[in-house]
């Protein structure tokens, strides 16, 4: 079996070292697919890396396995949680759900600085598809805009603990490059939906949106465990 290793990824915290920074900066590198499923995490190597002492590391951890992002592997011990084709898509069924939710409740709580700031994203991911690392800052912030107009606190806490299956999809290359591409026009009608207060057509463009996702990343999956 293929060993991962933790070596020049995570870098030392240069500022005060707290249990919510270690949590942040492992999570991102888990959600980036730095830390790819299967890499241990071994609390006294982490923290070393880290340059921190144990108690942080241990809280950290602790909090990404309630996240589902790390798991216990029998005796290897801790390690990046492995995502079953099942469980993803039992994900994705719930984040269409969800996401048709909170654009229906997001068309009903007009805030103006969140409808710019939602428009100034979807511009971005419009004209800089090309750049990765921009076009998912920006995705990220569309979706997670739409949840906190929604002024629904548990929605937009259960949304962000499903987090992990959107932005891992594509940090894994699991989510075809093609399907990025066709996904950008999905998110205008969102958009305009949302800003015309159409509860109804904002949660349809929303849950159509993933359900294309869903589709094309699971028949994805599928077919490579048949190949």
């Amino acid at each position: 079996m293929e060993q991962h290793s933790t070596d020049n990824i995570l870098q030392p915290v240069t500022i005060t070292s707290t249990g919510e920074e270690v949590y942040r900066r492992l999570r991102q590198a888990i959600l980036d697919g730095d830390l790819s499923p299967g890499t241990r995490l071994v609390e006294s190597s982490v923290a070393q890396q880290m340059a921190v002492s144990r108690t942080p590391v241990r809280e950290a951890l602790k909090r990404l396995v309630t996240d589902g992002l790390v798991t216990a592997d029998g005796s290897r011990g801790l390690i990046v949680a492995r995502l079953s084709v099942e469980n993803i898509e039992h994900a994705y069924i719930l984040r269409e759900a969800l996401e048709g939710l909170a654009a229906r409740l997001a068309a009903g709580h007009q805030r103006p600085d969140l409808l710019e700031r939602l428009g100034q994203s979807l511009r971005v991911m419009e004209h800089e598809v090309d750049d990765v690392v921009t076009f998912d800052q920006a995705h990220s912030l569309f979706h997670d805009t739409i949840a906190e107009l929604s002024g629904n606190p548990y929605l937009i806490q259960t949304l962000k603990s499903l987090e992990g299956f959107r932005t891992r999809m594509v940090s894994l290359d699991w989510v075809a490059k093609k399907r990025v591409l066709t996904s950008v026009p999905e998110h205008r009608p969102i958009y305009e939906a949302i800003q015309m207060r159409d509860p109804d057509l904002a949660e349809q463009c929303a849950r159509n949106h993933v359900r294309k996702t869903r589709e094309g990343l699971m028949g994805r999956l599928r077919g490579a465990l048949d190949s």
